[in-house]
């Protein structure tokens, strides 16, 4: 098959897949499901891969998941909250995303490096979360070893628990205009 044919074939699976899947896919990760959870609901099997594909492209696009952070400058700056685990830091983090507004709140997730490199250390930072909360973080493809989760409801509260039951130092960020 020459180049063309190729692109040609490419192109109509991409035009196909999403036809069949992708909007399905889309809605449901903006519902909150996993990967797991979407493959069951959808109404004809979907190899995982192409799924998470398909979640992770939906994430970055919709700003929900962020490979790295904006340049600090003069139209934006950039606030970081360390989580502690004292009684008020739970306050604290709430306040703070309601001065940022959720679409500006994100976690820092180091999830892709622990991925390659650590499956102890990443088994052992997970054992405090819900199996679903688990199966929610291992279905994200974590191109990069670290990015970053906007701290939407289901992320906040993995976030406060990961503060809680784990020794890491979760960073929380919050981004502004000037």
């Amino acid at each position: 098959m020459d180049g063309k044919e190729s692109y040609f074939q490419t192109a109509l699976s991409d035009f196909t897949f999403d036809v069949a899947a992708g909007g399905a896919i889309r809605h449901l990760t903006d519902r909150g499901y996993s990967v797991e959870q979407i493959m069951r609901e959808l109404s004809y099997p979907v190899p995982r891969a192409r799924v998470e594909k398909a979640v992770y492209r939906h994430l970055l696009e919709s700003r929900i998941l962020l490979s790295e952070l904006p340049a600090e400058n003069d139209a934006v700056r950039i606030k970081c909250l360390q989580g502690d685990k004292s009684v008020r830091f739970p306050e604290m983090l709430a306040k703070a995303i309601a001065e940022s507004g959720e679409e500006n709140a994100y976690i820092e997730c180091p999830f892709g490096a622990w991925m390659k490199k650590d499956e102890k250390r990443l088994e052992q930072n997970l054992a405090c979360l819900t199996g679903r909360e688990r199966e929610y973080l291992l279905g994200i493809r974590w191109e990069k070893n670290i990015m970053y989760h906007r701290l939407n409801d289901r992320m906040r509260e993995i976030g406060l628990k990961l503060v809680k039951g784990t020794e890491e130092a979760w960073g929380f960020w919050f981004l502004s205009g000037k």
